[in-house]
């Protein structure tokens, strides 16, 4: 980073977002949204020396689901301190960090590729690590915070490559330097290769081949060797886990079998309706989102215009990013903040160009003064939305819900005997009491626009009971107790209700070893 970085407006645009990530920290055990221990456990086993592997699974499966780059930070915490639960502090310390440094790749990118004062850049940097969202993921042991720090850095370099302020040597060397840290930033989230395909369509646009080659073969030297990895190991869980320990192509593979062509444009349109979660962090509703919506979208199309010319991979990679979220079959609110530094981004150079407007004709001078009170009003709004939210900390309701349930769960198994358990937050239930653990429910694709029926739950759980053949069944929520009784009276009942605890979980076993 450069010697002006290290400014005024930086240094307190990162101090105050490490503040705020101490701030997001709390007390909830990890697992609660289940990725969370996931990656913890994929990081214990690296760390333990028995490789990338869900070994909490039986037959120890390959960890094909995610990426490795967020387990091998956290295995490196674990070695330091492999005394857990009582290390959970550091590792959620290490996304405080992490949002701190997002915020300084925030500041960089909005001064240097959007062309915004240092104090305005630094604006923007703390309203992306002051949103609620964001706070929320970064209390929660996600890879967004690191994801959103990588994805940041990495188009900061590709930026270069498609500079001509360079020699064509240099352009080379620096397109190959993108290439390595946008690979890299798949293997942070594989999402990231929206970087590559944004990066690819500007270099191909100004037929810049040498610096495409370069580009390309830094990023394949990532990509191919997770890629045939995963091919190698995808078979090792069977297809109803695959959304939640297998590859996503199978995952996703399955739903268009069972729900046909059209579920893809399906899954946009609910996700287009999902995008109105951005104005969430604005506090509004109803009528006042459309009000609220109209300012903004006109402030970031001027600023996606102006960052077309300084941030052309950006813009891009952003386009390529929203449209994959767009068509993906989960909720966009998790996948679209770590854009939202792209999004404010935008939003702040669009202020800039209007503030420049010629005001000679009173309709022009009009206008100006209407966009820019209605963009004021916008800040007023997430100010007082964000700001006020910070003292009752309702953000974490969803989290200490599930907790609630999660930890219940995991105080039934540590008082079972050894055996596999099947439990809605199996990975917390293993991390916590070290008894191997299988989902109760899976992750379906298919499931995502329509809740499965009692009758499809139960055929589920049935898959997974043929599958690994558990031999305890912990059941807390009213979906899984629908699908538990089902086949608990079925003719030729599969499972038979063995107790509830105090806690609220309910516990079946199977009628057969």
């Amino acid at each position: 980073m450069s010697r002006k970085s290290a400014d005024w407006p930086f240094v307190t645009a990162v101090a105050v977002a490490l503040a705020l990530g101490v701030f997001a920290m709390n007390p909830l055990p990890i697992g609660a949204f289940h990725d969370d221990a996931r990656y913890l456990l994929l990081a214990r086993s690296i760390a333990e020396g028995t490789g990338y592997r869900f070994v909490f699974v039986p037959g120890s499966p390959a960890g094909t689901h995610f990426p490795p780059a967020f387990p091998l930070v956290l295995a490196a915490l674990w070695k330091i301190a492999p005394a857990f639960p009582a290390s959970v502090t550091l590792f959620k310390l290490l996304n405080a960090a992490m949002l701190a440094l997002a915020a300084a790749a925030t500041f960089v990118f909005a001064r240097d590729r959007g062309g915004l004062a240092p104090w305005t850049a630094a604006g923007v940097a703390l309203a992306f690590a002051g949103s609620v969202p964001v706070l929320f993921l970064d209390g929660v042991l996600f890879s967004e915070p690191f994801f959103t720090a990588g994805l940041l850095g990495a188009l900061l370099v590709a930026e270069r490559a498609v500079s001509r302020a360079d020699t064509r040597v240099a352009l080379t060397k620096i397109a190959f330097a993108a290439g390595l840290a946008i690979g890299a930033v798949t293997m942070i989230r594989t999402l990231g290769i929206a970087l590559g395909v944004g990066f690819a369509i500007t270099i191909v646009l100004r037929k810049q081949w040498r610096e495409f080659a370069a580009g390309v073969t830094g990023i394949a030297l990532f990509v191919v060797p997770w890629q045939l990895w995963t091919m190698h190991h995808g078979g090792e869980i069977p297809p109803v886990l695959s959304g939640d320990y297998g590859t996503y192509g199978s995952w996703v593979g399955a739903a268009l079998h069972s729900e046909g062509s059209g579920f893809i444009v399906h899954v946009a349109e609910a996700n287009l309706a999902g995008f109105r979660i951005l104005l969430a962090v604005f506090g509004v509703s109803g009528a006042l989102e459309l009000v609220v919506a109209v300012p903004l979208i006109v402030a970031l199309a001027i600023g996606t215009a102006r960052l077309a010319r300084s941030a052309p991979v950006s813009v891009a990679s952003a386009a390529t990013y929203l449209l994959v979220v767009l068509i993906w079959p989960g909720t966009p609110d998790r996948f679209l903040w770590p854009a939202w530094p792209l999004l404010l981004t935008g939003i702040a150079c669009g202020a800039s160009e209007i503030v420049k407007w010629n005001t000679i004709r009173a309709r022009v001078r009009i206008a100006r003064a209407a966009m820019l009170a209605a963009l004021g009003v916008c800040g007023l709004l997430f100010l007082r939305f964000n700001v006020g939210m910070y003292g009752t900390r309702d953000w974490e309701g969803p989290a200490r819900a599930n907790a609630k349930l999660a930890v219940a769960a995991s105080e039934t198994a540590a008082q079972l005997p050894d055996g596999l358990i099947a439990s809605e937050f199996d990975a917390l239930v293993s991390l916590y009491t070290g008894h191997p653990a299988i989902p109760l429910l899976p992750l379906m694709a298919a499931n995502y626009l329509r809740p499965r029926t009692p009758a499809e739950a139960a055929a589920q759980l049935s898959e997974i009971l043929d599958a690994y053949h558990p031999r305890f069944l912990l059941v807390g929520t009213p979906e899984a107790l629908d699908a538990a009784r089902l086949l608990a009276h079925a003719a030729a009942p599969r499972i038979r209700f063995s107790g509830v605890t105090a806690s609220g979980i309910l516990l079946y076993v199977p009628t057969t070893p």
